[in-house]
């Protein structure tokens, strides 16, 4: 049994700012591509991390959920069908972890789920995001998966989780800010942090391989031949960077273009959707989606291609 990718869809930043609108947005557009409507869903999980005045409660899944119209009124319909929805934060890995955790429920029964993300800057003035202070892209995204018998799609996500420093550390200042809380966000990044990141980039990619294949394997020259590698965007040259270091080709790794910032869970949909439509899945067996990021973290995972389409969906 495999999870495949049935759909994908982005959106940018409306004139609201909302992170909220941004993926429903994406998730109606995902579900339209697909030839689908809300009532096709069963599961929504939302793995956004910067959100609306940074809303602690209720779920934001909810509220993506409702925006969308996914079985609102399952009480009234034929088949009284529900559909659930819930968050799921885990930066950067987050979109990874949402492919494990549906896995999972699509093995118990689940017909589809959408996967959204999107971010904002707390006050939602697009303006304020992909800045030094804030660097974070204002965008959304949305994946649709399913259940295949195939032997293409998703095999195991496979994490990694480094002690010490978190790399990364966004929180809200509150004594500083008082009253205006809602409205600021600080991060902070250590001065060593792509490095960091590149060394876990690379032993996470390993690891993956390992895994699949074995040990010789992941050190093979070969190992990557006719692999696209997929990652994250935590600076603008972290794939060109992360390529040099698997000794690689310099476009067999691709990562999010177009943006002003980064789309901290929405990259590797960025990615893969972009990817996708520029005709860079030909020649290739399968993809390699690669995803670090605060804890300091990483998630791995192998999405293996259909031999007969350039089309992820098999």
């Amino acid at each position: 049994m495999a999870t495949v990718i049935t759909s994908t869809a982005l959106s940018t930043a409306d004139g609201t700012g909302s992170a909220i609108a941004c993926a429903a947005a994406a998730g109606s557009s995902c579900l339209q591509q697909a030839g689908l409507t809300p009532a096709d869903v069963d599961v929504l999980i939302n793995v956004g991390v910067y959100r609306d005045a940074t809303i602690p409660e209720p779920a934001l899944a909810a509220l993506i959920q409702k925006h969308i119209g996914i079985n609102l009124g399952y009480l009234r319909a034929a088949d009284k069908h529900t559909a659930f929805s819930l968050d799921l934060m885990n930066g950067a890995d987050g979109g990874l972890k949402a492919v494990q955790v549906s896995r999972s429920l699509l093995a118990a029964g689940a017909r589809r789920v959408l996967v959204v993300s999107a971010a904002t800057h707390p006050p939602t003035d697009p303006a304020q995001a992909g800045k030094a202070a804030f660097p974070y892209a204002s965008t959304g995204s949305a994946l649709l998966l399913e259940h295949s018998d195939d032997a293409c799609g998703f095999g195991r996500v496979l994490h990694r989780k480094l002690s010490g420093s978190r790399g990364i550390n966004g929180y809200l200042p509150l004594y500083e800010v008082g009253s205006g809380g809602r409205n600021a966000f600080s991060v902070e990044r250590d001065l060593d942090l792509e490095e960091r990141l590149l060394a876990l980039g690379v032993d996470s990619i390993r690891g993956c391989l390992t895994a699949e294949y074995g040990t010789e394997a992941a050190y093979a020259p070969t190992a990557l031949d006719r692999t696209l590698l997929i990652t994250c965007q935590p600076s603008p040259v972290f794939a060109s960077r992360l390529a040099q270091r698997l000794g690689i080709a310099s476009d067999a790794a691709v990562t999010v273009q177009g943006l002003e910032g980064d789309p901290p869970t929405s990259a590797l949909t960025y990615g893969f959707w972009q990817a996708q439509d520029a005709g860079r899945f030909a020649g290739h067996d399968q993809i390699l989606f690669l995803a670090v990021g605060a804890g300091l973290s990483s998630a791995a995972s192998l999405y293996r291609l259909s031999g007969e389409s350039e089309s992820a969906a098999c």
